[in-house]
């Protein structure tokens, strides 16, 4: 009953002396706060376009006199698992989050078609192994929601193999393609380190031209250089969980 009695007498003196919002304002910086160090594991799927076409001189085609060069291309598409790992680190001013964050990102994209030139003999693969990104985030934070958008660098191992199976001749590359990526996602902390996620990232890796040797199966080279520009790309949806370090800046 004291309690009761010294509790009235508190709000009728706030109330009397105008401090009466005083008590029911929450206390600042009790609302959470994103800023700090994280890092964590993400999990998901992504589905990947590969494209090679030849520019082989004076005629294109693996193995083919009679398509010009730079007409010729082979198309690959395909949906797999992806994961990797990310670290990052925000600031977050009043509602408003700015960050950035590095990921790795392994992909299962691998995908073999029969050659449309010549299908009794010839297989062609497309993949993209692994790819990584650098970008800057800028979110807004609904107390433990936090929804941002990204962008920045984007690079990956983009792989393109033809396969003459009676002759068992093989052109092959395997090289690193620089391009950008762009995204969206939403975070939600789940304790003050923990946070769970669903983020979307568009990778768009560009183009390569490389130059190789057909090689038969002892090792020696082939007599036909073949020259292929491969472009990749792909679109990632991936499940991501966070722990944050510290207790910000």
């Amino acid at each position: 009953m004291r309690k009761l009695l010294a509790l009235t007498a508190v709000v009728v003196f706030s109330t009397t002396t105008g401090y009466a919002a005083d008590l029911v304002t929450p206390v600042a910086g009790s609302a959470y706060d994103w800023s700090g160090i994280y890092a964590g594991a993400h999990i998901g799927v992504a589905t990947g376009t590969v494209s090679a076409t030849d520019f082989t001189q004076p005629s294109g085609g693996f193995f083919t006199d009679l398509v010009p060069a730079g007409t010729e291309g082979f198309h690959f598409r395909d949906t797999n698992i992806a994961g990797g790992v990310h670290v990052g680190a925000q600031y977050q001013w009043d509602q408003f989050v700015f960050g950035g964050e590095a990921s790795w990102t392994a992909t299962g994209i691998r995908k073999t078609i029969v050659s449309p030139y010549f299908p009794d003999t010839d297989t062609e693969t497309g993949r993209i192994q692994h790819y990584a990104t650098v970008v800057g985030k800028v979110g807004y934070a609904f107390d433990r929601f936090l929804v941002y958008a990204k962008g920045g660098y984007a690079g990956g191992e983009v792989g393109f193999k033809a396969r003459d199976n009676d002759a068992l001749v093989t052109y092959e590359q395997n090289e690193w393609h620089n391009g950008y990526a762009l995204g969206l996602g939403v975070d939600y902390a789940l304790t003050d380190k923990l946070s769970l996620g669903i983020d979307y990232t568009h990778i768009n890796l560009g183009s390569k031209t490389s130059t190789g040797n057909n090689v038969f199966d002892d090792g020696s080279l082939g007599d036909n250089p073949e020259t292929y520009k491969v472009k990749a790309r792909a679109d990632a949806v991936m499940a991501r969980l966070s722990y944050k370090f510290g207790g910000g800046f």
